[in-house]
């Protein structure tokens, strides 16, 4: 399992993020490509290094230019827009399936927050600063560099907040702004005595949407460390955030092993449903997948009346089972949901690439005890190769499929 740890001593901010997870090996490149994919234009991204008491960091830029051809730094004030208009343009976007699901997941713990603390339904927040053009590509690169680097755990320090206060679109607001704080409830934090915002409403957002679970670094077999830069100088330690990239292990007696199995808390939440088309339960499933749900499916069954109707189950992490939760009861008849736990048991995952004659296919690995048990031709993969070469899924598949075996028998 490959595991992401960000060691947030600084804080961490969305310009932070991008920039620590470009200095850990992520392409610049790929991330200016795919943000090209998005409706979006008048600005330019800049990357440099720069030194913060003695660490060498990566400093990530949204320049914006306005109409006066001006150009104007990272976190200015610019347009502002609502929340269901950047989902909007998010779905419309041809980025990956994957991509749309972290941002929408980003965007939405923000979304939730401000509509909470303004007193007004989600569909009407109104975003300011996150809103703006530099903010959507903080939050949209940092999900093009997540699945660049195929990370499966996410695992965080106790995040610093700062103290002091801030300048934002409705006027001086104590640090930690009201939105951060919001978000961040049920996640660990530490205070500190530096007058400074350390953690930014975007900066949670990645947090409370993206990690998995908080402590101490985890057992692992490092594979990158990177270092993301913030724009302020701090007085006495480094303003930088920290990622360290691994694969999980454990330490026994005779030495580092891969863990051959997990066992995670996963919330399982149930309704039954007897008056709803089919053409709307669609929807919902592909809406709860959006929403970070970790399976959802629907069992026959009758109720009250022997009326046909399903069962609506959906797995999901505590991280994402309030946002589920909502979603079934906005989007469904349902007039109560059930909540319960249950823990599961995992085995670790990998994805290589294998080298086909439509291309390169990712594979899906299902690991035990140190050994390859199965292996499954990525879907989105097979499909896009099938369509561009006009074969046959099951023949693309197939090749995929012996090509990862022949590469786990050493042939």
């Amino acid at each position: 399992m490959k595991i992401l740890y960000l060691d947030c001593f600084s804080g961490i901010s969305g310009d932070m993020m991008v920039g620590a997870l470009v200095d850990a090996g992520v392409p610049s490149e790929k991330i200016e490509t795919e943000l090209k994919k998005l409706p979006l234009s008048g600005y330019e991204l800049q990357w440099g290094k720069v030194v913060k008491k003695g660490i060498s960091a990566t400093k990530f830029d949204v320049i914006i230019q306005d109409n006066m051809g001006d150009d104007h730094h990272h976190k200015s004030h610019h347009a502002h827009r609502h929340y269901s208009d950047i989902i909007n343009m998010i779905h419309r976007s041809e980025l990956s399936e994957e991509v749309k699901q972290r941002v929408e997941q980003i965007f939405h713990c923000i979304a939730i927050a401000e509509a909470k603390i303004h007193g007004i339904p989600i569909e009407k927040v109104h975003f300011h600063e996150v809103g703006a053009v530099d903010s959507i590509v903080d939050i949209v690169a940092t999900a093009i560099a997540l699945t660049e680097l195929h990370i499966d755990y996410v695992v965080s320090s106790p995040v610093p907040l700062g103290c002091g206060s801030i300048r934002c679109a409705h006027g001086v607001y104590p640090v930690p702004a009201p939105a951060t704080l919001e978000i961040l409830q049920g996640v660990p934090v530490v205070s500190n005595h530096l007058p400074f915002e350390l953690t930014t409403p975007t900066g949670a957002g990645i947090i409370k949407s993206q990690v998995n679970s908080y402590g101490p670094i985890p057992s692992m077999k490092i594979s990158a460390v990177g270092y993301g830069a913030g724009t302020r100088d701090l007085p006495d330690q480094p303003n930088v955030l920290r990622v360290v990239i691994g694969e999980e292990v454990r330490i026994t007696t005779g030495g580092p092993q891969l863990f051959h199995s997990k066992e995670e808390t996963v919330y399982i939440l149930e309704c039954q449903l007897d008056d709803m088309p089919g053409e709307a339960l669609g929807y919902v499933m592909d809406g709860l997948f959006e929403k970070g749900a970790l399976d959802v499916f629907y069992t026959p069954v009758f109720m009250k009346k022997n009326r046909p109707g399903v069962l609506l189950t959906v797995l999901t992490s505590e991280t994402h089972v309030e946002q589920c939760a909502q979603f079934v009861l906005k989007e469904t008849t349902t007039l109560g949901i059930r909540k319960d736990t249950c823990v599961r048991e995992v085995l670790e995952r990998d994805v290589v690439t294998v080298s086909t004659s439509y291309g390169n296919i990712r594979v899906k690995q299902a690991i035990h005890k140190g050994k390859v048990i199965r292996q499954m031709p990525e879907y989105e993969d097979v499909k896009e190769a099938a369509r561009t070469h006009q074969a046959a899924f099951l023949d693309v598949y197939a090749e995929a499929a012996e090509e990862a075996r022949r590469r786990v028998k050493g042939e």
